[in-house]
């Protein structure tokens, strides 16, 4: 699990989720810290790592285009405010481009 959320976390701006989203899968990791102990996942849990799998599957990775500008979000949240740099793209079939 904590391997998964590390891999995760790395990705989270490129898939567009909030540590928000994610916190509910970062509470499993609390307890024992002894890898061989007993982890079972919460409703909420759960929840999280099939909005995480969504963002997965519905993310393609593309190089920035110099012709189109770059722009800035800040987007603020409960545990802790993040930014995205994306381009948008009306060419294509999802036009949001995460830089």
């Amino acid at each position: 699990l904590q391997k998964l959320l590390g891999a995760v976390s790395s990705l989270r701006p490129f898939l567009g989720l909030t540590t928000e989203e994610l916190h509910p899968l970062f509470e499993c990791l609390k307890g024992s810290p002894d890898r061989t102990s007993n982890r079972s996942l919460t409703a909420e849990a759960k929840q999280a790592l099939q909005v995480c799998s969504k963002a997965v599957e519905s993310r393609q990775g593309r190089k920035r285009n110099p012709e189109l500008q770059i722009h800035l979000a800040v987007v603020p949240s409960r545990f802790q405010p993040f930014a995205d740099l994306f381009q948008w793209d009306q060419t294509e079939q999802d036009p949001l481009r995460v830089l």
